[in-house]
Order: C-alpha cells, then sequence, then structure tokens
C-alpha cells in the first residue's frame, strides 16, 4: 500500500513521470466569452454601401408605406410626405460579447513542445441606432419634435474557425504549468439575422434584400446570395495548465487573434475585410490519453 500511494504521488507531483510530460495526445473541450472587433461590425450600420442596407427598406413602395404607418401611430402631427429617413449612418456599431465554444485535440511530440488542432464557433450579437426626420418639427418641442426616437438595427453573426499551432508547455511544476502557442486560423462567418425595429415592430433587412422589388400578390425574383465570407488570420495562445489529475487538467486561457473576416465581395459587398483585433477569455477540460490506456500490470 505505501509502494503504491508513493507511485500516485509520483505520477503526479514528478514531471519526469507525468503523462503531461510524455508524447502522447490530449482532447479539450471549452467555453469563455469573445470580444469581436467593432470595426467589422460597422456592416451592420445600414449605409447604403452594403448590400443589406435600410434604404431598401424606404425605398420600396410597400415596404415604405408599412413603416410610415408605424411612425404615424406614435407621431399623428407627420405628415407621410414629411417623414425622411435621415442618411446620417452611424458608423460606430458594435458587438455584444459572445460565448465562446471551443474542442480541440493535440499532440505532445516533446516534454515540451506540441501541435494543436482546434475548432470554435461563436454567435455575435451586433447593434446600432438610426432616425426619421420630420419635416415641419419644432426642435425641442416634445409634442412636435423634429425627429423620431431612435429606431434599432440587430444582427446575428455566425463565426466558425479551425485553428492550428504549435505550442510551448513549462514543466518546472508539477500541477502549475504555463503554456504559450502561436499559430494560424482559417474563418468563415455567416449573417444569420438582420433586422431593423421600429417602434417594436420587426422588419426582416435580409428578406428585403433578397425580394428587393417586392409587390404583393406578385413573385419576385430572389436575390440568392449567400451572405458569407472565408478568411484567415494569426493568433497568440497564452494559458495555464492545473495538473487536477494525472490524467485531467483545467486550463485557463487567453487568445488575442489578429484575424480578416467575410472575404467575399460577392457576398459581402463593404465588409471589413482588414486584419483587426478579437479577444478570448475562457477554460478548457483538458483529457490526456492516460486516461484511456489501461495500466500494465
Amino acid at each position: 500500500m505505501i509502494a503504491s500511494a508513493q507511485d500516485n504521488y509520483d505520477n503526479v507531483y514528478n514531471t519526469s513521470k507525468s503523462p503531461w510530460a510524455k508524447k502522447g495526445f490530449e482532447i479539450s473541450f471549452g467555453g469563455g466569452i469573445y470580444c469581436g472587433s467593432k470595426k467589422t461590425a460597422n456592416y451592420y450600420n445600414g449605409a447604403p454601401e452594403n448590400n443589406i442596407r435600410l434604404n431598401l427598406l424606404w425605398n420600396n413602395e410597400h415596404y415604405r408605406r408599412d413603416v410610415i404607418n408605424v411612425l404615424r401611430n406614435k407621431y399623428h402631427y407627420v405628415d407621410e410626405e414629411n417623414i425622411k429617413l435621415r442618411e446620417d449612418y452611424n458608423y460606430n456599431s458594435h458587438y455584444n460579447i459572445a460565448m465562446d465554444i471551443a474542442v480541440a485535440i493535440k499532440y505532445r511530440f516533446h516534454e515540451n513542445y506540441y501541435f494543436e488542432l482546434g475548432y470554435s464557433f461563436r454567435r455575435l450579437t451586433a447593434s446600432n441606432r438610426f432616425l426619421f426626420d420630420f419635416e415641419g418639427g419644432i426642435p425641442g418641442n416634445k409634442e412636435n419634435p423634429p425627429w423620431s426616437d431612435w429606431q434599432n438595427i440587430v444582427a446575428k453573426e455566425d463565426r466558425h474557425y479551425i485553428d492550428l499551432s504549435v505550442g510551448y508547455i513549462f514543466q518546472k511544476h508539477p500541477i502549475a504549468k504555463p503554456f504559450v502557442a502561436l499559430g494560424a486560423q482559417f474563418t468563415y462567418i455567416r449573417i444569420k439575422d438582420f433586422k431593423a425595429v421600429i417602434e417594436g415592430s420587426v422588419f426582416d433587412l435580409m428578406g428585403i434584400a433578397r425580394y428587393p422589388n417586392y409587390v404583393p400578390g406578385v413573385q419576385d425574383m430572389p436575390n440568392y446570395k449567400d451572405w458569407a465570407g472565408v478568411g484567415y488570420g494569426f493568433f497568440l495562445n497564452v494559458g495555464l495548465k492545473i495538473a487536477v489529475h494525472p490524467s485531467v487538467s483545467l486550463d485557463p486561457i487567453f487568445q488575442l487573434s489578429v484575424a480578416s473576416f467575410g472575404n467575399s465581395e460577392a457576398n459581402l459587398p463593404g465588409f471589413y475585410t482588414k486584419l483587426c483585433c478579437n479577444y478570448v477569455a475562457g477554460v478548457r477540460l483538458v483529457l490526456n490519453d492516460a486516461l484511456f490506456m489501461r495500466k500494465e500490470k
């Protein structure tokens, strides 16, 4: 029993005998928070240089009629011919903090070095605001203002990442093992939702962009654009492996990603495709291959 306890102690606390220092595989599952660059979020401001834009809503006679009815339900004093979409677009869009979901497989080919292949998914929500001007309104007059309250744009964007990296792990301490990795990543984004919310009424801007010449009762030729595009990037991972068991660890990790998205002029004209910074902070649950190997007697 004493020998068995000593063997277990050595497996955990002796770095030369630890499975984390031997050649082998690891698989990890993780989650965390993701902060996307606001530079790409400006695609969702409704400006005319983008293929999903507010003027498609306003320039279509039937959609415009629906918008005017919604506005006049609140602003009774405004004549419909005096309602104008303000074209002073807000280039200060931003994403909400998103959830990061990740899975990866790692191969330790040396006590300190490893290769890692990973996949991660993030769904981002972007938001912006816009106004309607009312000709004849009086500035400062609450009963007859010259513009509407702020109206909202809300969009959802799915991001897929494939990461390939090489890393270095410090084996000086038996439990706490800092690591760092550098790698390349391939990105794919798809716009899932893009809506304008006007006085509580929702208008599907993606649907309007798909059928820009919509007339009730008349079949329109749909726009079959796939609002998606690929990209590339580079990243730095910094983390700490906490070996809670010879085969299980919890790894807090931080990632700085410098990436490009939406490189498809046909599908996403106007999308910001230059490299920009994005950040991830999370925790991984890591299992190594010793967990699945039978101990030799």
